[in-house]
């Protein structure tokens, strides 16, 4: 039986070996099982872990899975602040495909997109989103202090022009997401988002 902790309490951070042996489960676990089907206890023993170690760091299976995704992406703000939109919007697109190129990106990605939805897990869905959002509409922010946008954009539809393309390949092909495809994407959001010259 797990734990009981409030969704807000404070958890310890796990250190470097804990953390790297529980990512490489929780990635092998949501390829097998993906989302609705995820178990610590079923996890740990599977990749003897001890179960209550993982509670003590994470607390429940939800930051778990959240805190493994997110992994995979904290790298995309800090790459992508080159001066303007154009190459920023380059700069993500490019980091994007490099990610779900892989095996560990695209796993994560189908894991939490594509399987049937409880309301729990949907939870976690949206929680894993939102955060993506939040280190990735820096690239908006910042065209908007530089003036680059039109008036009315909506930031989150100005992040999900550049995304949903290379999710949507990546979910439903093996195909590698490649620079063409990028700069194609690219070059579409660009003209939509940014301040015609007058």
């Amino acid at each position: 039986m797990p734990p009981s902790q409030s969704p807000d309490q404070s958890v310890e951070a796990a250190p470097a070996d804990i953390r790297a042996r529980v990512m490489t489960a929780v990635l092998d676990e949501l390829s097998l099982w993906g989302v609705e089907r995820f178990s610590i206890e079923a996890m740990a023993e599977r990749h003897h872990l001890d179960a209550a170690t993982i509670y003590r760091y994470w607390g429940d299976r939800q930051r778990l899975i959240v805190d493994a995704a997110l992994a995979d992406i904290e790298g995309f703000g800090a790459a992508t602040d080159t001066g303007s939109l154009r190459t920023d919007l380059e700069a993500f697109a490019r980091s994007v495909a490099d990610r779900i190129n892989t095996e560990v990106g695209r796993t994560y990605l189908r894991a939490l997109a594509i399987t049937r939805r409880g309301p729990h897990d949907e939870d976690t869905r949206m929680k894993f989103w939102a955060a993506r959002f939040a280190v990735v509409r820096t690239i908006i922010d910042r065209a908007r202090e530089r003036g680059e946008l039109r008036e009315g954009v909506n930031t989150m539809a100005a992040v999900q022009i550049v995304m949903a393309p290379l999710n949507i390949r990546a979910l439903y092909s093996d195909g590698v997401v490649d620079d063409d495809y990028c700069a194609a994407v690219v070059d579409l959001a660009w003209h939509a988002l940014r301040r015609q010259p007058e």
